[in-house]
């Protein structure tokens, strides 16, 4: 026998050597091209999904954190807005209070210059018939006077009991 030489004294058969290669780069074009480049695909889309998901989510919690800022604003803006109002009620109230006391004191001096008025007709009505009793008191008692002829010290007195007999 003869001695093996190159490769065959690794005890490699070159031919089935080139035969197993050709199927080895074959079933690795084979792999290459239905397994690896979809699963690569697959993994890059993936990757991009997470790379998307994760800048939307920082957007979002960007957005939220404007948000927060922006309603604090508008919190302190509408706090701000309530006191101007209240502070305004506050103001018409005192306004409107002065108003009323200012209308119920002249409806009180109207109130007492009508009664001082109708004291007045009433002090003069009294006067009046005061007047008109003493008129017919003096009448009586002249009378009296003239029925009797007395001297002056009796003429007071029966008009004295005459005016305490009318009062």
């Amino acid at each position: 026998m003869t001695e093996p030489t190159g490769i065959a004294t690794l005890g490699i058969n070159l031919n089935i050597f080139i035969a197993q290669l050709i199927n080895f780069v074959v079933v690795l074009l084979v792999l290459w091209k239905f397994a690896y480049g979809p699963i690569v695909k697959m993994l890059d889309e993936r990757s991009k999904k997470i790379e998307d998901s994760i800048k939307l989510s920082d957007e979002v919690n960007t957005r939220v954190k404007k948000l927060e800022v922006e309603q604090k604003e508008v919190i302190a803006s509408a706090k701000q807005e309530a006191m101007l109002i209240l502070e305004a009620a506050r103001n018409d109230a005192e306004t409107r209070k002065q108003e009323l006391l200012a209308t119920a004191k002249k409806e009180v001096e109207r109130v007492v210059q009508q009664g001082k008025e109708q004291l007045k007709a009433e002090k003069t009505q009294m006067i009046q018939e005061v007047k008109t009793e003493l008129v017919g008191i003096v009448v009586a008692a002249t009378k009296k006077i003239l029925e009797s002829e007395v001297d002056e010290k009796t003429s007071h007195k029966i008009a004295s009991d005459v005016i305490e007999k009318m009062s």
